[in-house]
């Protein structure tokens, strides 16, 4: 007959062996779990290393589920790579590139006060005064039309308000304005100038003067000096003007030519003296003796040997115009003194 020890034997065994079990399923879990740790921790090292910085997060995020302490480690690893890589990409993106520009670099202060002088400027009305002899009047061209007509049409394309202001109306145009006298040398034109100047106060003259000082051979040596002072008493008489001083045309009449480089040469010497005590006068090349382009040459040159083409004229009007955007650029020209001429010459005669 068993006893009940020897019944109940048995039943220990299953417990002991039940036992031994679940501590072995628990030992393996952990086993498991280590290792997903480790796998877990891997992996996200190799995202962060290599994928974007939204995929490490996400693993970052996985990780601090994990271990507190790893992903910390992480996420102060992801956060340095983060700003690294933003501030790579700022300094990428604003610098600019040699092909971008083909003017040289300057400061960003530098642009942008030369971007406001030029546009303000370009908004300063133009109250202009062509001063000289027969070559300002127009004189050979259709309408006496000469430069003036083309020079102001390319001037109000361009968004200027021009008023052209002078003693005589001269032209087959409305704004016709014009202080020229055919024949005329440099001291006489000065003359002319003492008498309409005060009144008019243009803020910009237009000189081409000195061609009948050598057709009538006179006072040729001295036509530099007699160009400064007439050129110094229009920035006095009209304090708020500028000077644009033009070269003289190329010349066909016989044995001219050499007084006409003499001439210029003058000029450009005291166009020197002027840049040297800052002073508003722009000088508006139109010989090609210097190597300019697309100035005047002898086929622009009308028969008699001194005045332009129609074509001549018209190069001459753009070359005043270049003059003029030179000194706008500069921010020589400023507002003309309020007499109560209008800015804009054709609506005036509208």
């Amino acid at each position: 007959m068993e006893t009940n020890l020897e019944k109940n034997a048995p039943m220990r065994g299953s417990r002991f062996s039940w036992l031994r079990t679940k501590r072995a399923i628990i030992g393996l879990s952990l086993v498991t779990c280590a290792v997903i740790v480790v796998i877990v921790l891997a992996a996200t090292h190799v995202i962060h290393g290599g994928g974007s910085s939204q995929d490490s997060g996400s693993k970052q995020q996985i990780g601090a589920k994990i271990t507190s302490s790893a992903g910390q480690a992480v996420s102060t690893s992801s956060s340095a790579s983060a700003v690294s890589t933003q501030s790579s990409s700022l300094t990428s993106s604003s610098t600019p590139t040699s092909s971008a520009k083909t003017k040289p670099t300057t400061t960003s202060s530098t642009s942008s006060t030369a971007s406001t002088s030029s546009a303000a400027s370009t908004d300063v009305p133009l109250r202009i005064m062509a001063l000289g002899a027969s070559i300002v009047k127009g004189e050979t061209s259709p309408g006496y039309l000469g430069f003036r007509k083309p020079m102001r049409d390319e001037l109000v394309n361009l968004g200027f308000v021009v008023n052209m202001v002078g003693s005589i109306r001269l032209g087959d145009f409305t704004d016709n304005d014009v202080e020229a006298y055919g024949g005329k040398k440099i001291t006489q034109m000065q003359d002319y100038a003492t008498q309409v100047v005060p009144e008019a106060q243009p803020n910009l003259f237009l000189i081409n003067l000195g061609t009948n000082n050598i057709l009538q051979n006179k006072d040729v040596d001295k036509a530099g000096a007699q160009m400064e002072d007439l050129t110094n008493y229009l920035l006095a008489a009209s304090n708020q003007s500028t000077v644009i001083l033009s070269t003289l045309l190329i010349n066909n009449v016989p044995k001219k030519e050499p007084m006409i480089l003499d001439i210029n040469a003058q000029y450009r010497t005291i166009m020197e003296g002027f840049e040297a005590d800052g002073k508003p006068v722009v000088l508006a090349e139109m010989h090609p003796d210097e190597g300019v382009s697309d100035v005047p040459t002898l086929a622009d040159i009308g028969p008699d040997g001194s005045h332009p083409t129609v074509a001549g004229y018209e190069i001459m009007g753009h070359l005043f115009v270049q003059a003029i955007q030179e000194a706008s650029e500069k921010g020589l020209i400023r507002k003309a003194v309020d007499n109560g001429t209008p800015d804009d010459g054709d609506a005036e005669r509208a």
